[in-house]
Order: structure tokens, then C-alpha cells, then sequence
């Protein structure tokens, strides 16, 4: 197997094109934190990493916008532009190690997703690499400026199984004035529930809502956990709004995030057999798929994001009969290769999503050369 890691896009797209010729399979990766994580790595002829690729392309403080290439390092694009007071309002797991690219080929997310969304909700631009050799340059660097962004939207997500990514243009926030979390501590699981709803019908706008399981919280109790920012008036209103909760603030509130946006990856470290399953539901039953956790669980409580764990197959194969929208997040490879890894309910838009992707795979990738099986071991 051969390992190359080219220098620009152009190289790039001339290997890819080149091992296209020639029929070999062909994984593209960054910096392999997820390599735990959707389908199983099949084995392949090449393997071509995007690390070589880590500019910052342009950069445009008063338009909050950036365009970057897909190897750049995550943790180090963030530093760059909080110098500025901006920054990409995503903070997913891995932080310190992932990739621009692999963020957005995974699409993953950490707790702010509820203030400011996902990767689909700040890309406003991208370029790829197809295996014909072309690159492909869709949207821009203005917020306003959708024009070909759904065929961007189309690689957030997809595992790196329809091209290569190589840049990404992204809209900035500015870094808020100040933060402040405020920890609600319940022995019912109901009560936080009941607390969440209060909130979210509210006027309050926090950037963060997320529900811990004793287990994940290293408490006796459920912790409803919401994060606001703004100016000092902001966040005094908070406290009168959110009054009777433990407030937090500066570096012990730092490390309080840190710790759940890294939960997954600290997890895993202390679990080799363990299994992370994602559900996907309505608010309504996020309280109902956090009761059925047996252990430690954490969700993302205003966007219906629920992330289970569990120490090895057994007890998630056990939960993944359940019923709801789940997908295993990460597991070990051997349980990657022989189970299913994305089970959808019977009715609703995922139902057959699987379908269409499988349409789109054969429109990019007809000989099923780029990262076989890692869409969840169906692309």
C-alpha cells in the first residue's frame, strides 16, 4: 500500500485521477481521529492524506469570513482567529487533533451546535477533488452567496466516500464579550426535562443546552447544563432569569466543556471495547431515550442530539433495539465490519436515505473507489 500526502490541490486531484486510471482503491484521510468512528476502513491500493494541506487561503476579519485548506489543523485555525476575536462556532470532539476536512467530511459537532448549528449551517463555500481530476469550486466568500453550495453540502457528512476535500470557506462569529454557565442538579430525570422546556420557551437564548447523565456528570444527579454569552447586562439577566442554579465562570467553565465536548474521545481512551451510539428524536422523547440510557449519557437537550455509552456490544445492541433514529458513532472495528452501524424508523425523510445516497455514490464514484464502507458500511 502506498501512502502519499501531497502539497496542493492540483497534486491532489492529479492522484486521485491517476489511481482512478488505474482502478485502485483509495483512502483519503487527515489525521485518522475517526478512524473509530461511521463505517469500517476497508483495506486499500493508496492512501492519500490532506495534511500537506493547511493554509489559511484568505482571511477576511471585517466580512467574518475564512477560507481554509482541508488539512489545516482545527485547533490551530481557532487560535489564529481568535487573535482577531472570531472564530468557527464549532466545537467538536477530537478538537485537538482533527482537521478542517475531517470535521466537516464527519460532520460532527459539540455542544454550541444548539446557538450556532452545524458545518451545513456555516460553509458557505468549498472546493473538492473528483476522481476525474477535476476540482470543483462551489459557493464563495459571502455569506449571501448560495450559488452551487448544495453540491458543498453534499460532501459534509460523507466520509470522504464521494471526493476529496480540499478547502473550505466558512462564515466567523465574533468570540462572545463573556460567558457564563449555570448547572441545574436534579435526582429526577423529569424535573431537568421540565427545566429545559422552561428554558427553551423563554426568551433566553443560550448557545448551549446539555443534559448529563450522573454517570457523564460525575454526580448523584441529572445535570441540565446552559451556556449563555453577551455583555455583563446580558449575563446578570441570565442569572436572574436562571436564579437558584450553580453558576460558573472563567477557567473552571472552560474546563467544565472542555470535559463534555471531549466525553467521547476520554471514553473511549478508558473503554476499547466500548460503543457510542447516536439518537436522533424529537425534544419531546430526548427525556425518554435518556432514561433508557443504562449508563453514562449526554445529549445536546434543545436539538435532539442523544449520545449513549456503553462499555462494549451487548448492552447497545440491547438499547439499539429501542426503535429511535440511531447511528453506532464509534466502535471498535471488528463491530464496525459484522453489524449494521445506521438504523432508521420505519417512516419519516430517513427512511430511505440510504437510497438516494447510494444514487449520489454511483454519480461521483462509479467503481466504488474512494473510502468503500465508510458511510456506515453501506457506501
Amino acid at each position: 500500500m502506498c501512502e502519499f500526502e501531497p502539497g496542493s490541490a492540483e497534486e491532489l486531484a492529479a492522484m486521485l485521477k491517476e489511481c482512478a486510471a488505474k482502478g485502485q482503491r483509495i483512502t483519503i484521510r487527515g489525521h485518522g481521529t475517526k478512524e473509530l468512528m461511521g463505517g469500517p476502513i476497508s483495506e486499500s491500493d493508496v492512501v492519500i492524506s490532506t495534511g500537506g494541506l493547511r493554509r489559511i487561503l484568505q482571511y477576511e476579519p471585517g466580512d467574518l469570513t475564512v477560507s481554509v485548506e482541508a488539512g489545516m489543523p482545527f485547533e490551530e485555525l481557532q487560535s489564529r482567529l481568535r487573535a482577531h476575536g472570531q472564530m468557527v462556532a464549532l466545537d467538536p470532539p477530537f478538537f485537538a487533533g482533527s482537521t478542517v476536512g475531517g470535521i466537516v467530511a464527519a460532520n460532527v459537532s459539540g455542544p454550541m451546535r444548539r446557538g450556532y448549528g452545524t458545518a451545513r449551517d456555516l460553509i458557505i463555500g468549498m472546493s473538492f477533488a473528483m476522481l476525474d481530476g477535476k476540482i470543483v469550486k462551489t459557493g464563495g466568500m459571502v455569506v449571501k452567496n448560495v450559488a452551487g453550495l448544495d453540491m458543498a453540502k453534499l460532501m459534509i457528512g460523507s466520509f470522504g466516500t464521494l471526493a476529496a476535500i480540499t478547502s473550505v470557506n466558512f462564515r466567523l462569529h465574533p468570540i462572545p464579550e463573556g460567558t457564563r454557565t449555570f448547572l441545574f442538579e436534579y435526582g429526577r430525570l423529569e424535573n431537568a426535562i421540565e427545566r429545559r422546556d422552561a428554558i427553551t420557551k423563554s426568551m433566553l437564548q443560550p448557545f448551549a443546552i446539555d443534559l448529563l447523565s450522573p454517570a457523564a456528570a460525575g454526580r448523584r444527579g441529572f445535570v441540565l447544563a446552559v451556556r449563555a454569552g453577551g455583555s455583563k447586562t446580558v449575563l446578570e439577566r441570565y442569572a436572574r432569569e436562571l436564579a437558584g442554579a450553580e453558576q460558573v465562570e472563567g477557567r473552571e467553565e472552560e474546563e467544565f466543556w472542555e470535559q463534555v465536548r471531549e466525553f467521547t474521545p476520554t471514553f473511549l481512551a478508558h473503554n476499547p471495547e466500548g460503543v457510542v451510539l447516536r439518537v436522533s428524536t424529537t425534544l419531546r422523547d430526548v427525556g425518554s431515550v435518556m432514561g433508557s440510557a443504562p449508563g453514562a449519557a449526554i445529549a445536546r437537550a434543545a436539538t435532539g442530539v442523544t449520545f449513549a455509552y456503553f462499555d462494549s456490544w451487548e448492552p447497545a445492541a440491547k438499547f439499539w433495539e429501542q426503535g429511535w433514529n440511531t447511528v453506532v458513532e464509534f466502535a471498535p472495528h471488528e463491530i464496525r465490519r459484522s453489524h449494521t452501524l445506521w438504523r432508521a424508523a420505519s417512516k419519516g425523510p430517513a427512511a430511505n436515505a440510504f437510497d438516494m445516497m447510494k444514487r449520489v455514490k454511483q454519480l461521483f464514484d462509479p467503481g466504488n473507489l474512494l473510502n468503500p464502507c465508510r458511510l456506515y458500511g453501506q457506501i
